[in-house]
């Protein structure tokens, strides 16, 4: 093997090309070791051995290889089992097996400033816009968000999501703590801060709260809490404010905050640097990777991309909510319920649950007359009673009068009838009795 090349191409060119050469070993004593392991770090299809160099006592070189393992990776991917991704800020996305550092160099594309370290591609400065990440490659909320400091420090608190690694806020106190806002409740998965803290007493414990109300973060989950201050972390979480306290009692803390990174999307994207649009009918964010509504989806829809309406007859959240009876026609919006064809006669509103106004005012006329007639009936048998007793009072009277008037009647026939035949028995008496005397 003494004076071996080994080569690292695209083509099964003899002899290889110069610049695909890997490894050369120096000729002559001390001669190459029977079992080498040799690092290469190059892209290409073929693994050339090549030795040109004529053994002792031979006209030529002589080779006789017993066992050859190539290890490496498919390009742009690094790792034990090759499963990572090289970072886009390595040119051509080509990286080191091993550690996934840039072996062509950095790209500064998404670099505050264009710099970044050319082993590494670190953006040593920070990042552009809604970018953050050690590489600037993953989208950061904290950018739109609105960061606040207590107490109020002498600098801007905007300093700490301008990107800019190299500008930050201070702020001192005996109950200092930063908050951002994200505007919105958001599925976040990373968190990157680049901070320095020094307190006056040991003991210091930082907190790392998620909330989704600004006041009480306490009262939140807790994301990180530890005596180191972490310069990453991974989460997966749901919320709107993120709040870091360092807390320790009655210490004097100066907390200065170069840079906050809150990795995730807009409510309504997912994908890759939050290039996608979610489902339209997901309730809330859906998941970041694959668009999915892991939260349901707005009233009317169904479905694993929600891409699907209630059945009819059925709207509402899950479409578990069945369409009014008083539809004129028996399916309704899928969304709200609304009777879009619309109410069956004596129903009204937009889902044809209200009774309306004629059909009410005519139950109630029915009432009323109902009570109207019990009334007037009172009334005129209370009228016909009184008539009928006046009717018949007036009869007894007439009655009375009758019986009077035949009373008088009588009495005078009697009393004509008692002096007639006194007259007549008197004059007969007397004409007897003097008739008599005559005689």
């Amino acid at each position: 093997m003494d004076g071996f090349k080994l080569y690292v191409s695209n083509s099964w060119t003899i002899p290889p090309h110069g610049y695909d050469l890997c490894y050369q070993d120096p000729a002559g004593y001390p001669y190459p070791a029977l079992t080498q392991t040799i690092s290469c770090n190059q892209l290409g299809q073929y693994v050339i051995y090549y030795d040109d160099v004529p053994a002792r006592g031979e006209n030529g070189s002589v080779i006789e290889l017993c066992y050859v393992a190539i290890n490496g990776c498919k390009k742009n991917f690094w790792g034990i089992n090759c499963n990572n991704s090289c970072t886009e800020s390595c040119i051509e996305k080509h990286c080191y097996p091993g550690n996934g550092s840039c072996v062509l160099g950095c790209n500064t594309k998404s670099c505050m400033n264009d710099v970044c370290d050319k082993s590494t591609a670190i953006c040593t400065n920070g990042c552009k816009e809604r970018r953050t990440g050690f590489f600037c490659n993953k989208y950061n909320l904290a950018y739109d968000g609105v960061i606040s400091q207590i107490p109020s420090g002498s600098k801007p608190a905007n300093q700490a999501n301008d990107g800019n690694q190299t500008s930050c806020l201070e702020t001192v106190g005996t109950n200092v703590r930063f908050q951002v806002d994200l505007n919105n409740i958001n599925i976040v998965t990373n968190i990157y801060l680049t901070s320095k803290v020094n307190s006056t007493v040991k003991g210091l414990v930082h907190k790392f709260y998620a909330s989704n109300s600004s006041g009480d973060p306490e009262k939140g989950s807790i994301l990180y809490q530890g005596e180191y201050l972490p310069r990453y972390l991974s989460v997966s979480s749901v919320f709107r404010y993120f709040t870091y306290i360092p807390s320790i009692k009655s210490a004097l803390v100066h907390l200065e905050i170069c840079e906050i990174g809150i990795v995730g999307c807009p409510s309504t994207k997912y994908g890759p640097l939050c290039s996608k649009a979610c489902p339209e009918n997901c309730h809330g964010p859906c998941e970041l990777e694959t668009g999915r509504c892991i939260f349901g989806c707005s009233n009317g829809w169904i479905g694993v991309n929600c891409e699907q309406t209630c059945s009819s007859g059925f709207y509402g959240s899950e479409c578990l909510q069945n369409c009014s009876i008083n539809c004129l026609i028996s399916s309704c919006l899928h969304t709200t319920g609304e009777c879009v064809g619309g109410c069956n006669s004596g129903w009204t509103g937009f889902d044809c649950t209200q009774e309306t106004p004629a059909l009410q005012t005519e139950l109630n006329g029915a009432a009323i007359g109902g009570s109207i007639g019990v009334v007037v009936t009172v009334i005129l048998i209370m009228l016909a009673g009184l008539i009928i007793y006046k009717k018949r009072k007036e009869k007894r009277k007439t009655q009375s009068r009758n019986e009077q008037q035949q009373y008088e009647d009588v009495r005078m026939e009697n009393e004509s009838t008692y002096q007639d035949l006194t007259t007549r028995s008197t004059s007969n008496e007397y004409d007897q009795i003097n008739a008599a005397y005559v005689n």
